[in-house]
């Protein structure tokens, strides 16, 4: 320690003789004896700071976090988007009965999966309550989904019966009359005239018929019930040898028959 302290002392006086030589001037002034018992004291105290590399406390301070720009943190809860408008139904397939849908743009809560059917998600339903299957074609998740609980597939529904469809008749015109005849009767008048009369005939062919036309001359002379077969003609004079003709169609709302008619003359 004797050492240390010769040596700094000799070390401060050849400092003091370095600065007193280049001072300006000639002869040095006088400057006041530095206490030698103090500056070796705290030269040592100066080797001593040396020896150990102590220093003395800083304050340091703490660092600020700062947040990655463009960091996202991951949904607590899984989400669900589309990238399509895509159905939701009360079960995985096209079978069960459509009741929501998720569109562009929106995004629903992942509630649960099926291991099963691993096309398909779990979803809440974006209009109403309860949940629904959506396909997961065209859907994109974030979020953990490894903790999802599994949904039991829904049991597949019955198809409603389709009622058979009930023919409906459409309706026809009816068939011709057949084998339409005449009966003849003559009365005379002031001869050449006569009374043409008598009774024309024939078979109805029809089920359908709503009546028959009687025609006389191509005119219509009268309209008679269905199922009628003959037509009792009324006396109406004419000149012998004057053709008298008679005719008769079947109708109903659909329209009507092929006319058949018979000619007859007096006497």
């Amino acid at each position: 320690m004797l050492k240390r302290k010769k040596f700094l002392f000799m070390y401060l006086v050849a400092i003091v003789v370095v600065f007193a030589c280049n001072l300006p001037g000639g002869a040095p002034p006088e400057t006041e004896e530095p206490d030698l018992e103090l500056t070796i004291t705290a030269l040592a105290n100066l080797g001593a700071q040396a020896t150990t590399g102590s220093t003395s406390p800083q304050e340091t301070a703490t660092p600020e976090f700062t947040a990655t720009a463009g960091a996202t943190s991951t949904p607590s809860v899984p989400q669900v988007s589309v990238s399509t408008n895509t159905n939701c139904r009360v079960g995985p397939g096209v079978i069960y009965d459509l009741v929501d849908s998720l569109l562009i743009g929106q995004t629903a809560e992942v509630v649960g999966k099926n291991s099963g059917v691993p096309n398909y998600w779990v979803i809440k339903r974006i209009n109403g309550s309860g949940t629904c299957w959506l396909w997961a074609e065209y859907a994109t998740v974030s979020g953990n989904t490894s903790n999802l609980p599994e949904y039991p597939v829904p049991p597949t529904p019955t198809p409603s019966p389709t009622p058979t469809a009930t023919a409906t008749a459409t309706l026809a015109p009816p068939a011709s009359v057949n084998n339409l005849t005449v009966t003849k009767v003559c009365i005379p008048l002031v001869l050449p005239t006569y009374n043409y009369t008598g009774t024309i005939n024939w078979e109805d062919k029809s089920n359908n018929e709503d009546g028959f036309n009687i025609y006389f001359n191509g005119g219509l002379f009268a309209s008679i019930p269905a199922n009628s077969t003959a037509f009792a003609l009324p006396p109406l004079p004419f000149v012998g040898g004057t053709p008298a003709k008679w005719g008769v169609e079947a109708f109903n709302a659909a329209g009507k028959s092929g006319l058949k008619d018979v000619t007859f003359t007096c006497p």
